[in-house]
């Protein structure tokens, strides 16, 4: 191998040593003391050459392996590089793809939180119908009237200036200001686009048909504005911070109490406070008590419940209007009563000399404290005599005819008949003596209340007592 300078190709095979070396380093035979022969040392020579080309040849092929390694390490190494630097270019890529993406979707959010503020996203569509079938139709009917180029300023002037006054109100509730002039030139306008989409289309077809096309149009004018109340009101409700359970309450209390609600409004205008604690001060002053406490109303009714549950339990089982708890004894509860097997045990006296009341076989059963059932005792009271018998008088009502058929039966009703007829005679003479008109009075209810008997036997026994004076009443004639 040529040998270029100083330079040396490193090998990992041990370099032969020269030949000379060789041939001094190899022993001499013994015994022969002169040099080989020619042929001998050319063969030598020859063999040595071999070697040498042999090794030549392997530190060729070594070298050569090397570059070839060095060469495809160089190629493997660029095409990493390529392969890194094409991996960082589509990492770049697709940052600045979903950077772009990112951006799209942060301004599509923007663009739905603003529509939002207005209409929903499934409201949209309804939106687009209704402008599409307001503008053309108002254009539409514009131009028919021979309006020409000014056809399309009248969508412009009525549909533009509902949506302007629409989103400006949607911006007043979001802001919490005054919103309620603007919500109602808003339905001014709109009802006003409406009118004059609908009259367009009538006046160009007034037929069934045009009534029906005109109706059309000017509901779809109208359908976006009633969808977009509805929005605002949720987002009313949304923007005040009360929950639906409050609204549900505040509504109720409105219908209920009209008139509180009234003048909390007023009290809360007047002082500032909170609708809450003026409605609270309201309740206060007119039902004398403060909210979750009982009113004067419901105190008295508490009062009127416990009366007569008191008057329930001290009942003696006597109907009347003497037979209340006055003249009855103190009932031994049940817890001190101890019932007897039979009545007679009942009477037999106490330990302490007292004589108990004679009680019912069969105790009453009544709920007690702690929900189980307590046996009570029934006592009996004799029957006597009322204390106030009732005291007969001219101007009492008199008895019942009897309705028996035998002689002393029909005596009784003739004589109940007479009595009746001087009441009556009487009752008519006293009018006439007050200088009242006896076509008018005494009424058949009073004579019937006098008599005891009823409207239809009174109006019987006037007339005939009347006619004996020759009056005559316009309902009997």
């Amino acid at each position: 191998m040529p040998v270029f300078g100083d330079w040396r190709p490193v090998t990992d095979t041990p370099e032969p040593a020269p030949v000379d070396e060789q041939r001094a380093l190899q022993p001499e035979p013994a015994g022969t003391s002169a040099p080989s022969s020619r042929r001998e040392q050319k063969r030598q020579d020859r063999r040595a050459q071999r070697e040498d080309d042999r090794a030549d040849r392997a530190q060729d092929r070594e070298e050569k392996r090397r570059d070839k390694a060095h060469r495809r390490q160089l190629k493997d190494e660029a095409r990493q590089a390529e392969l890194a630097r094409k991996q960082q270019e589509r990492a770049e890529r697709e940052k600045a793809r979903a950077r772009r993406r990112k951006e799209r979707r942060a301004a599509w959010l923007a663009l739905q939180v603003k529509l939002a503020h207005h209409m929903p996203l499934w409201g949209l569509p309804v939106v687009a119908v209704s402008l599409v079938m307001g503008w053309s139709g108002q254009a539409g009917a514009a131009s028919h009237l021979g309006m020409g180029w000014a056809a399309a300023g009248v969508p412009v002037l009525t549909e533009g200036m509902t949506l302007t006054l629409a989103g400006l109100t949607g911006q007043a509730i979001e802001h919490r200001r005054p919103y309620r002039w603007l919500l109602w030139a808003t339905w001014v306008t709109a009802i006003i686009s409406a009118t004059i989409n609908g009259l367009g289309h009538l006046i160009e077809d007034d037929t069934v048909a045009g009534v029906y096309r005109a109706s059309a149009y000017a509901g779809a004018s109208l359908a976006a504005l009633v969808l977009w109340a509805v929005v605002m009101r949720s987002k009313r409700a949304a923007v005040s911070g009360r929950t639906a359970e409050e609204i549900a309450r505040w509504k109720r209390l409105r219908r209920r109490h009209p008139i509180l609600m009234r003048r909390a409004r007023r009290i809360a205008d007047n002082t500032g406070t909170r609708l809450e604690d003026a409605y609270a001060k309201a309740w206060e002053r007119a039902n004398g008590a403060k909210l979750g406490e009982p009113s004067i109303r419901e105190i008295r009714a508490s009062r009127r419940a416990a009366y007569r549950r008191r008057e329930a339990e001290s009942w003696n089982g006597q109907r009347g209007r003497r037979s209340g708890s006055k003249a009855l004894k103190p009932v031994v509860p049940a817890s001190e009563h101890k019932l007897a097997d039979t009545p007679g045990e009942a009477m037999s006296p106490s330990p302490a000399g007292r004589v108990q009341a004679p009680v019912l076989p069969v105790p009453l059963l009544i709920p007690g404290a702690e929900g189980e059932w307590v046996s009570h005792p029934v006592p009996v009271r004799p029957l006597t005599a009322s204390q106030h018998p009732r005291a007969h008088s001219e101007r009492t009502a008199t008895p019942r005819f009897p309705q028996g058929k035998d002689a002393v039966s029909k005596r009784v009703r003739e004589d109940v008949t007479d009595d009746r007829v001087k009441t009556v005679r009487r009752l008519v003479a006293e009018a006439a003596e007050n200088n009242q008109d006896l076509r008018k009075h005494p009424s058949n209810r009073a004579v019937a209340r006098h008599l005891g008997c009823r409207p239809a036997t009174a109006r019987e026994l006037l007339t005939a007592v009347l006619a004996e004076r020759g009056i005559t009443r316009k309902k009997d004639q």
